[in-house]
């Protein structure tokens, strides 16, 4: 063993008076090598879209599947499962350190600058909106297509920009009150979106941007405007990808079952209830305006208006004046209480109506305000439990916060459904008399078969909102001076309550 032990001692001193003139050299290489492996950053990349990475050629990095599938991916990136190719995987609508990477360097290929991330892995520079919190994008165009330059009579220059090409335009920004053919949000998460559009020309029924110079391209070809996603008010064409159906905004499913490579149109996208964080959009059926399908389910070229889920079920309204406003009740009375705005949203209202003012002698336009509860309500008591019609308990006036009502003249419309009205002004003014027995039969009805039904509902506000329903029917029938309009009211106010539980309804989560 001595010897064994040895003759390897020699042999490593022989190799190493060998390579001695040559130990500088390795020195320097193992010092490079040392360097490589702990690259400093030169800062950070922000995205504007999650994107392919690509190796130095170019080419999208394809990693190989594990022999128990699946796939073994680096940290801070995730892969497309159906091709296993690379791809960034930051939260675009978080804070900053969400959807940034750290840079070691930049490289052109094909043409293209890219930004070299950790594993040697590039992102063109299309997919960046910052690099070290410096705006690459502003006053410039991101291509989504190939595009050819035209010139100011729709004549083909000859030029031709690739996919994913920046490129400067002329032109200011302006603001708009309703979308254009091609428009951009300042925040696509903003429930009350402000409209952005950068003038177009139209040159042969198309709508050109223009690059100066007399060079204008397809404002189709065009994904962003200043870093922000560009916007098409019209219709398009999807693919649909598998087997799937198509369900209400509130994923209450139709009949309707559609099959892959069926094409179909839509003309809405929708930021959906998220109770367990986002998780994609629902496009709206051009076709079938009550029907939504999910965007992981269809290919879709072009990015369409956006609304939030709450604008297609609710209405939303405010103060025309201070963050308060009076309350009235079904005859058109001054409460003499006041609900308060939420600090960060508007109030909420579901029905429009005319209501008989006696002390004005006129029919006036209110709202019906969507109130769960005393929250916002000035001084308020809780509601009665609802009984029976023909109790003789004696019955004490109790505020019902689901049936008040606001002046249409006292707020603004915001956002949301447009409501109409339910009745005319001169419907309000013949519905004054008191009502007969026979008036108040289909209330009854609606009464005594509503009390126990939605008792086992998981949604406790529209419980409230059902139970305030009952209670104002309660004490409806039992006033022998209730109008017609009031029956009226009563009975369109517990339908609407009940059809409430199938539109306002959400996904629950896990």
């Amino acid at each position: 063993m001595m010897k064994l032990i040895k003759k390897i001692g020699i042999g490593l001193t022989a190799t190493i008076m060998v390579l001695s003139p040559l130990l500088p050299n390795l020195s320097q290489m193992q010092t490079v090598l040392a360097t490589k492996k702990k690259a400093k950053a030169k800062g950070k990349v922000t995205l504007l879209k999650n994107d392919y990475v690509y190796d130095k050629l170019g080419h999208k990095i394809k990693l190989k599947q594990l022999p128990g599938g699946g796939y073994k991916v680096p940290v801070n990136f995730t892969i497309d499962s159906k091709k296993g190719f690379v791809t960034t995987d930051a939260d675009i609508n978080d804070d900053e350190m969400a959807n940034s990477y750290s840079y070691y360097g930049t490289k052109k290929i094909n043409g293209q600058k890219y930004y070299q991330l950790a594993n040697h892995y590039y992102l063109n520079e299309a997919a960046v909106l910052l690099q070290n919190k410096h705006n690459t994008k502003k006053n410039k165009l991101v291509l989504g297509h190939n595009s050819i330059v035209y010139n100011q009579n729709g004549t083909a220059t000859g030029k031709k920009l690739p996919k994913n090409a920046i490129v400067a335009y002329q032109g200011k920004i302006k603001a708009a009150k309703k979308e254009p053919k091609y428009f951009f949000y300042e925040d696509d998460w903003a429930r009350h979106l402000q409209i952005k559009y950068l003038p177009t020309r139209q040159i042969k029924k198309k709508q050109y941007y223009s690059l100066g110079r007399g060079h204008y391209i397809n404002a189709a070809n065009v994904s962003y405007i200043n870093g922000h996603v560009a916007r098409y008010h019209g219709t398009a064409t999807a693919t649909v990808l598998h087997k799937t159906y198509t369900t209400s905004v509130n994923y209450v499913a139709f009949k309707h079952n559609l099959k892959p490579g069926q094409k179909i149109k839509v003309d809405l996208t929708v930021i959906p209830y998220a109770d367990d964080g986002f998780a994609g959009y629902l496009y709206r059926l051009h076709d079938h305006h009550q029907e939504y399908i999910d965007q992981s389910s269809i290919s879709l070229g072009k990015n369409l208006p956006i609304v939030n889920y709450e604008d297609l079920i609710y209405t939303f309204v405010r103060p025309l004046s201070g963050d308060s406003v009076e309350l009235y009740d079904t005859t058109g009375a001054a409460i003499n209480k006041k609900i308060q705005k939420p600090k960060y949203g508007d109030l909420t209202v579901d029905g429009l109506m005319y209501l008989w003012v006696p002390s004005e002698n006129k029919a006036e336009l209110f709202y019906h305000c969507l109130n769960y509860d005393d929250q916002s309500v000035f001084d308020d008591q809780l509601p009665a439990a609802p009984e029976e019609p023909d109790s003789d308990k004696p019955t004490k006036k109790k505020l019902v916060y689901g049936n008040n009502l606001l002046k249409a003249s006292d707020v603004k419309y915001i956002s949301g459904l447009k409501l109409k009205p339910i009745n005319s002004a001169k419907e309000a003014e013949n519905d004054q008399k008191v009502a007969s027995e026979a008036d108040k039969q289909e209330l009854v009805q609606l009464f005594n078969d509503g009390k126990n039904k939605y008792t086992n509902s998981p949604y406790s506000d529209l419980l409230v909102n059902y139970g305030c329903a009952l209670v104002n029917a309660s004490l409806v029938l039992r006033n022998n001076k209730a109008t017609v309009a009031q029956v009226k009211e009563a009975v369109w106010y517990i339908k609407t309550t009940i059809t409430q539980f199938r539109t306002m309804s959400y996904p629950l989560g896990d």
